[in-house]
């Protein structure tokens, strides 16, 4: 019996640290917006995730504003999202604790989990199932089974990293599919502000987007 609960104790450690294996490398998502209940793809463009498991770094292409990059401090709680705006750089900065002692407005969906899984970018993946409110039909997303969520925060009720999901836009649904994962040591230049960035908070710049002072 000892010798049967010491081997279960060994098991769970080395399943525990598998678990909190760090993550160094990038995450490509290709995101599309299709025609309703067709496969017709309206628009596409890709997504990289950057993370040395302790800052993520986030690319995205927007029609508005040109490219974007969101860089999130996971120890610090603190976002930074770059962006060009009237031929000036600015780093809108976020505190991120202050944002979850204030929101408390709930979740504009339910999320549940569902019998069933598949193989996402070579990850086993697990489904669940999303109403958003006001709908009479939701719509399948899939977490993996053995990457913390923590590096992409889709549907913080779910600890696991989204690797197919959608999320609702003016523009439709956007559906985000994990296309795969690219396992390397990033330079920590990568999570930087450039120098060439100035660093606002969002009041200052919804300021001088609407021409205030």
């Amino acid at each position: 019996m000892r010798t049967a609960l010491f081997t279960l104790f060994v098991c769970a450690l080395t399943v525990t640290a598998a678990a909190q294996k760090p993550v160094s490398g990038v995450f490509l998502y290709k995101a599309t917006i299709s025609l309703p209940d067709t496969n017709v793809v309206l628009k596409s463009w890709n997504v990289r995730v950057y993370t040395n498991d302790t800052i993520v770094r986030v690319e995205t292409e927007t029609p508005q504003m040109g490219q974007q990059v969101y860089i999130r401090h996971m120890s610090l709680d603190k976002a930074y999202l770059l962006i060009g705006y009237d031929g000036k750089n600015y780093a809108i900065q976020t505190d991120l604790s202050e944002n979850k002692t204030v929101d408390t407005v709930p979740p504009q969906y339910t999320i549940k989990r569902k019998f069933g899984s598949k193989k996402v970018a070579g990850y086993k993946s697990k489904k669940y199932y999303v109403l958003d409110k006001g709908q009479t039909e939701g719509y399948y997303c899939y977490f993996a089974k053995k990457i913390d969520g923590k590096y992409l925060e889709v549907y913080p009720e779910v600890p696991k990293l989204a690797v197919d999901y959608y999320l609702p836009s003016q523009e439709g649904l956007i559906r985000y599919e994990l296309v795969s994962f690219t396992p390397e040591i990033l330079s920590r230049d990568l999570f930087g502000i450039p120098s060439d960035f100035k660093r606002i908070t969002f009041e200052e710049f919804i300021n001088l987007f609407s021409g205030g002072e």
